[in-house]
């Protein structure tokens, strides 16, 4: 791969992640929120948010849940989840390949 190749690889897959964390961050957020006003179970290890919450959030677990406000934040928040993934991804390749 070309260098300005690599280089756009990286600028690319840091605006992909650095456009899609902040909404995922955010939709995480009111979907935590919209569990804990509603009183709605939460799984396993995914109580305090964070990681796992996230992870949670990303494979749609919340949609057995059954609450509509809950599905609409969290499905959201799953597919920035991935495309923030994918984007940082792409910028540790081109920094692999770049050789940082």
């Amino acid at each position: 791969m070309g260098e300005a190749a690599l280089q756009g690889l990286l600028f690319a897959g840091l605006g992909i992640a650095g456009s899609a964390f902040p909404a995922h961050f955010g939709m995480r957020v009111l979907s935590r929120r919209q569990q804990l006003d509603k009183h709605l179970a939460f799984a396993p290890g995914t109580e305090g948010g964070g990681f796992r919450y996230s992870w949670w959030l990303m494979r749609f677990e919340q949609r057995k849940l059954g609450d509509a406000p809950l599905n609409q934040f969290g499905n959201i928040a799953g597919v920035m989840g991935w495309i923030t993934l994918v984007g940082v991804v792409a910028s540790a390749i081109a920094l692999a390949a770049k050789g940082f």
